[in-house]
């Protein structure tokens, strides 16, 4: 069985990766896996995952001092966990990294064989806000699919307090994907003006275990993570 790499994406700030790698973390807790934090900019997973402990989480900055993506650091770094004891890795890329990774898959090397030979699988999560994120996060997707050329498998993930306003947009998302065979799937819906909604988001701020959290808001956090990361 390979090894999993996960790199969860996305150019736009602002729209839920850490929101999406701490849900995921927290449907992690009891396996074998690694969160790794690649965001310089805000360092937001460095907080919110400190539940994990230090043997499953790494920080790790792949940006020079002028904020340009190095890609021997990314190959190398990755190499590096290739035989590494966890059965999966989880890459929080920050809006920096994500903005220039179309770039480095289409340099040098090619990435389906390098995964290949380090007998790796990588499925690349592309985070989809909604508002005024929605064209920028639409983009930045089209971006990916043109780099990967199909040799991927990429899941679209919607953040669905983003759309809350925006029924047509969430309507339009899912006929897209549709009509290009892409997975969708979605996460966060929690109302922050709720009781349940703002024990969860500050519970996520403060980098809660799910014991952390009162019995309403740890039910609504065990509801969120059967359906929308419990498949997989």
């Amino acid at each position: 069985m390979k090894r999993e790499f996960h790199f969860i994406v996305q150019a736009k700030g602002g729209v839920g990766k850490s929101l999406h790698t701490y849900l995921r973390a927290l449907s992690e807790a009891g396996s074998s896996s690694l969160f790794v934090d690649l965001d310089s900019s805000t360092k937001t997973s460095s907080r919110q995952l400190a539940f994990l402990g230090q043997d499953r989480f790494e920080a790790f900055s792949l940006l020079d001092n002028r904020e340009r993506l190095m890609r021997d650091l990314f190959i190398g770094y990755v190499e590096s966990l290739a035989d590494s004891p966890f059965d999966k890795v989880y890459m929080d890329f920050g809006a920096p990294e994500s903005e220039q990774l179309p770039a480095l898959i289409t340099r040098d090397i090619d990435l389906k064989e390098w995964c290949d030979e380090l007998g790796i699988e990588a499925v690349f999560h592309i985070i989809i806000g909604g508002g005024g994120a929605y064209l920028a996060s639409i983009q930045f997707l089209e971006k990916m699919r043109a780099a990967l050329r199909s040799k991927f498998e990429i899941v679209i993930w919607q953040n669905l307090f983003g759309f809350n306003q925006f029924p047509g947009l969430s309507q339009e998302l899912e006929d897209n994907c549709t009509a290009l065979g892409l997975d969708l799937r979605r996460f966060g819906d929690f109302e922050p003006a709720s009781l349940l909604g703002g024990q969860i988001l500050d519970g996520i701020r403060n980098g809660y275990s799910l014991k952390d959290y009162p019995p309403g808001a740890r039910l609504r956090l065990k509801k969120e993570l059967k359906e929308n990361f419990g498949d997989e």
